[in-house]
């Protein structure tokens, strides 16, 4: 082989490597935008359990001073109903 020849036998394995070196960026920036893309969809979905959350407890705490009332008014009931059977 001539010097020109050894030179671009070298030239082309350089090229080879700088395009298998840039394929493997390219995969490595493809994941990473992947991984992103799912932390931002995971911030979406805890953000929109978060609002969830804080309405079943806002609706937890209505429907247990909704039974405390109708506990209370039951009680009250109940007496009334002993203290007119107490006078019969």
């Amino acid at each position: 082989m001539s010097k020109l020849d050894t030179a671009t036998d070298r030239f082309n394995q350089a090229l080879d490597r700088l395009e298998a070196s840039l394929n493997r960026q390219a995969l490595k920036l493809q994941s990473a935008a992947r991984a992103q893309a799912e932390v931002d969809r995971l911030k979406t979905d805890r953000s929109a359990m978060a609002e969830e959350l804080d309405q079943v407890k806002s609706d937890a705490r209505r429907l247990n001073e909704l039974n405390e009332r109708a506990s209370a008014t039951l009680s009250e009931a109940i007496e009334g109903i002993r203290e007119v059977l107490a006078q019969e």
